[in-house]
């Protein structure tokens, strides 16, 4: 698994887009951090607040599903898939190892351009809290960690980048553009006492929406959710999320490392 980890962090650090990525996010938050410069410190939730984190919410889950899934495609179409199956490599070691290697080097470029883009801004006269520096990093992380995860099992599904390109720009524009309407369609045509405890639900089918909310919340800016949240917001602003959300983490990557590790196995008796 180490020896995995070293080559996929060495593979990522050296290709020319990963540092596209390190310009298009300096670029982006300073530009958003300079235009708040005039006004009062970004402390809490406010509109340019909402506007950076669906900026991040947009890009991030998109670049990570993309490199996730090519960091497996890109194997299974060269061949190296079938050279590693000759070596005693289990395939939970492949895929963790995988995980590690591409959450080091994606969370190391995000930090370096995160940190540069702060300097510009404060620099140039922005003024800007660290609670809110900090809640804004930590959704990014996360983010990073979650739709890793998930690129890594769609590209354990596919044969071929182009095939794995495909399903995960499908997934993203599921997770992340459709989601509120696909979700309302599908509670139409449910009873209406069930409504709100589904929709509670189905926060924890989607690790992008549920780190919105606790991003606005944080922030405390949990009233624009509506009284069907208050008690769903009232245990977010405890400590006890930040157990429920490890927990969230380990069981939904669990779920995910599964998944993968049944079709690899498939693939390697195949």
């Amino acid at each position: 698994m180490r020896d995995i980890w070293k080559a996929e962090w060495r593979l990522t650090i050296r290709q020319r887009s990963s540092y596209t990525f390190v310009f298009l996010w300096i670029f982006v938050l300073s530009l958003l951090f300079l235009l708040e410069r005039n006004n009062p410190a970004l402390t809490g939730y406010t509109n340019m607040t909402g506007t950076i984190a669906n900026i991040v919410l947009y890009i991030v889950p998109l670049f990570m599903l993309v490199a996730g899934s090519f960091s497996i495609a890109n194997e299974m179409e060269n061949g190296q898939w079938s050279l590693l199956c000759t070596y005693p490599l289990p395939t939970i070691a492949y895929w963790v190892g995988k995980l590690c290697g591409q959450l080091t080097a994606q969370s190391a470029i995000f930090s370096l351009s995160f940190s540069l883009s702060l300097l510009v801004g404060t620099l140039l006269g922005s003024s800007l809290s660290l609670k809110w520096v900090l809640i804004l990093y930590i959704f990014s992380i996360s983010l990073i960690w979650f739709f890793l995860v998930i690129g890594l099992t769609i590209g354990s599904f596919s044969e071929t980048r182009w095939q794995a390109l495909i399903l995960s720009v499908g997934v993203w524009f599921f997770l992340i553009m459709i989601w509120p309407t696909a979700v309302i369609s599908v509670l139409s045509f449910v009873p209406y006492p069930m409504i709100a405890p589904l929709l509670k639900a189905s926060l924890f089918c989607n690790p992008a929406e549920l780190l919105r909310i606790v991003f606005v919340v944080q922030l405390d800016g949990g009233a624009v959710f509506g009284q069907s949240y208050d008690e769903l917001i009232s245990f977010m602003q405890t400590k006890a999320l930040w157990v429920l959300f490890v927990g969230y983490m380990f069981i939904f990557s669990s779920i995910m490392l599964a998944f993968s590790v049944w079709k690899l196995e498939r693939k390697k008796r195949q």
